[in-house]
């Protein structure tokens, strides 16, 4: 076999190696960054609207089976209602599915939650997550 040959053949094989290394690992999402945090169960089914200076952006629906959280760079407001919770500032939502939770997460809501397939990201907003009860 002649040097190139040799060459080529050691050359192939790291190619190889690397591609198959680099298509090998899982993407991880990004942990969220900010402080403030939130979660619920996937046993409760949520209402959650998106506000940017009072005009409603986006309302949209969180079933059962979907766990919820929201992330923001303040604390969330309490309000007297039942289930009521209101985000402001840079706001930070994640739904996974409660089908796509990895076991070996544990009580690790943090850990669990950046694997969410679906991340609303917002900045200056007013966010609201209600518990919806049938």
């Amino acid at each position: 076999m002649s040097s190139r040959s040799i060459v080529l053949a050691i050359g192939g094989t790291l190619a190889a190696v690397l591609i198959l290394a680099v298509t090998a690992q899982q993407p991880a999402a990004q942990a969220p960054q900010l402080t403030d945090k939130y979660f619920s169960s996937y046993a409760r089914a949520h209402r959650v609207t998106i506000r940017r200076n009072g005009n409603v952006v986006t309302t949209f629906d969180i079933p059962v089976g979907v766990y919820l959280s929201v992330y923001s760079d303040q604390p969330p407001v309490r309000t007297g209602q039942e289930g009521r919770l209101e985000f402001h500032g840079n706001v930070e939502i994640r739904t996974l599915p409660r089908g796509d939770a990895v076991r070996g997460d544990g009580n690790d809501a943090t850990q669990l939650m950046a694997r969410a397939p679906l991340v609303v990201a917002a900045q200056n907003v007013d966010v609201v997550s209600e518990t919806i009860i049938p």
